[in-house]
C-alpha cells in the first residue's frame, strides 16, 4: 500500500514537472516568436527606410541627368503607371539613351491618357531608325520637327535632318527644301537656294523636280525669268508622261505665234489622252489660233508622240527633238557641265547668279495662303485656269491662222507677268497624309 502511494506521488511530481516544463516552454516559445515578430518589424522598417531613401536618391540622381537612374524608375513605373514610365524615359532619351528612345517608342502608344501618344511613337521610332543615316528616316524624322508631330517643333534641327537626307540623292527631301526655302513661315528665305535643290530633284527625272524647276524658271525664282528653260523642264516632265506637265508645257506656248499654238495644240492632245480633264477644251480654244492643214498635222504628230509616250521610259530628249524637227524649232537644251555643277548643288553658292537675281525687276511674291486645287500644282494654278491674253478676246485669228502680231506680243507680255503662288501649303498636306 505505502509502495503504491509513493509511486502515485512519484508520477504525481513528474506529471506536475512535465506540465510546467510545457508551459514554461510555450511561453519561450512565445517570447521568441515575439522577439522576431519585433524584430522583423524593426528589419521591416529599417529597410522599407532604406528603399526611401535609395528611393530618393535615385530620383535625385535620376533628375539631375544620371541616366541609369532615369532607366531604372521608368521600369519600375512600367507595371503600375506608364506614363510615369515614359516620363522617366523621356528624360534618358533626351541625353540620346538608345534603350530609352526604342521604349518610348514602344510605350507611348500604349498610353491611353495621351492623345499624341500614336504620333509620339512613331516619332521615337524614326529617332532610333535615323541614327543609322538612311535618308528616309532622315527626311522622315526632319519632317517630324519641322511640323510638331508627335513632338515639339524644332525647325533648324528639323531642316538639318532634311538637307542630310537630300545630300545623299532623297527627292522628297529635295523637293521639300525646294518649297521650304521660298515659304512664308521660313524666316530666312532663300529663292536662290531653292532653285537648286529643285533643279537636282529634277535631275533625277523626278517629275515635281521638273515642273517646280519650270516655276522657278517661269517667275524668276533664284533665277533670272526665261521662258524656253521654263518650257525645256516642262516638256522633261512631259516626256515622262505627266499629263500636268503636258498640259502645262501647252499653256507656256499659248500667246506667240501659230506655229507655237500648234504645239500647244499636240500638248493638250496628249494630255487629254492622259486624262487630264481640263484638257480638250483648252485645245478646243487653241484650235482657233491654227489653222486647218496645221490641226491635221498636229494631230497626226499627237498620235505618234502620245504611242511613244505609252510605251514608259522614254529616252531624254526625244519627245523634244521630234517636236524641234517637226516644228523647226530651236529649243534650249542646259550644257552638260551646268547640269553637273547644278546637280553638286555649286550653283546655290554662285554670287554672280545671286547679283542678276537681285538686279531683275520686280521680286516674286509667295503666297502661302492659296490652296491647290485637287490633283494640280499650284504653282502652276493660274496657268491652268487660263491665261488671259488679247490673242485670245480678239477678233480672231486672220484667214491664214496666225494670230496678230500685236496681239501675241501682250499676251506674251501678260504671260509672262502672271504670279505663281508657291506649292508648300499642297506640299505640306501631301506630306502629312503620306506620314499618317
Amino acid at each position: 500500500m505505502s509502495n503504491l502511494v509513493i509511486g502515485l506521488s512519484l508520477i504525481g511530481v513528474v506529471l506536475v514537472w512535465v506540465i510546467v516544463r510545457y508551459f514554461s516552454a510555450v511561453k519561450s516559445q512565445r517570447v521568441r516568436v515575439q522577439e522576431k515578430v519585433l524584430k522583423d518589424q524593426k528589419y521591416q522598417r529599417v529597410l522599407e527606410k532604406a528603399k526611401v531613401a535609395e528611393h530618393e536618391d535615385k530620383v535625385f540622381k535620376a533628375q539631375t541627368g544620371h541616366v541609369s537612374s532615369q532607366l531604372s524608375l521608368a521600369k519600375e513605373f512600367e507595371l503600375t503607371s506608364i506614363s510615369q514610365a515614359i516620363f522617366w524615359y523621356q528624360k534618358a532619351a533626351a541625353l540620346d539613351n538608345d534603350i530609352a528612345q526604342n521604349a518610348l517608342a514602344r510605350l507611348c502608344r500604349l498610353d491611353r491618357s495621351d492623345s499624341d501618344g500614336e504620333a509620339k511613337s512613331k516619332y521615337w521610332q524614326q529617332v532610333v531608325l535615323a541614327k543609322r543615316k538612311e535618308p528616309e528616316a532622315l527626311y522622315q524624322l526632319g519632317y517630324y520637327l519641322v511640323s510638331g508631330y508627335g513632338t515639339e517643333i524644332d525647325t533648324e534641327s528639323g531642316v538639318d535632318k532634311i538637307t542630310a537626307a537630300a545630300e545623299q540623292g532623297h527627292v522628297e527631301a529635295q523637293l521639300f527644301l525646294g518649297d521650304w526655302y521660298v515659304a512664308e513661315i521660313n524666316q530666312h528665305k532663300d529663292p536662290l537656294v531653292a532653285f537648286g535643290w529643285r533643279v537636282r530633284a529634277a535631275l533625277t527625272d523626278e517629275v515635281k523636280g521638273c515642273i517646280k524647276t519650270a516655276f522657278c524658271y517661269q517667275s524668276g525664282v533664284g533665277v533670272v525669268k526665261d521662258r524656253d528653260r521654263a518650257i525645256y523642264w516642262l516638256e522633261r516632265a512631259a516626256e515622262m508622261g505627266s499629263s500636268e506637265a503636258q498640259f502645262l508645257a501647252a499653256k507656256m506656248h499659248l500667246g506667240s505665234d501659230a506655229n507655237d499654238a500648234a504645239i500647244a495644240y499636240v500638248w493638250f492632245s496628249i494630255a487629254n489622252a492622259f486624262g487630264h480633264k481640263t484638257a480638250k477644251t483648252e485645245r478646243d480654244e487653241a484650235a482657233q489660233y491654227v489653222g486647218i492643214e496645221s490641226i491635221l498635222a498636229a494631230q497626226s504628230v499627237a498620235n505618234s508622240v502620245y504611242r511613244l509616250l505609252k510605251r514608259q521610259p522614254v529616252a531624254r530628249h526625244r519627245v523634244i527633238d521630234l517636236m524641234d524637227r517637226v516644228y523647226a524649232r530651236s529649243s534650249y537644251r542646259p550644257d552638260e557641265d551646268v547640269l553637273a555643277s547644278l546637280a553638286s548643288g555649286e550653283l546655290a553658292g554662285d554670287t554672280a547668279q545671286a547679283e542678276a537675281i537681285a538686279s531683275r525687276d520686280g521680286e516674286v511674291e509667295m503666297d502661302l495662303s492659296s490652296v491647290a486645287s485637287p490633283g494640280r500644282d499650284s504653282e502652276f494654278r493660274d496657268i491652268e485656269n487660263g491665261v488671259s491674253t488679247d490673242a485670245e478676246k480678239s477678233e480672231g485669228a486672220d484667214d491664214s491662222g496666225l494670230i496678230p502680231e500685236t496681239n501675241n506680243e501682250t499676251a506674251t507680255k501678260e504671260y509672262q507677268q502672271q504670279n505663281w503662288a508657291t506649292s508648300w501649303d499642297s506640299f505640306t498636306a501631301e506630306s502629312k497624309k503620306s506620314s499618317s
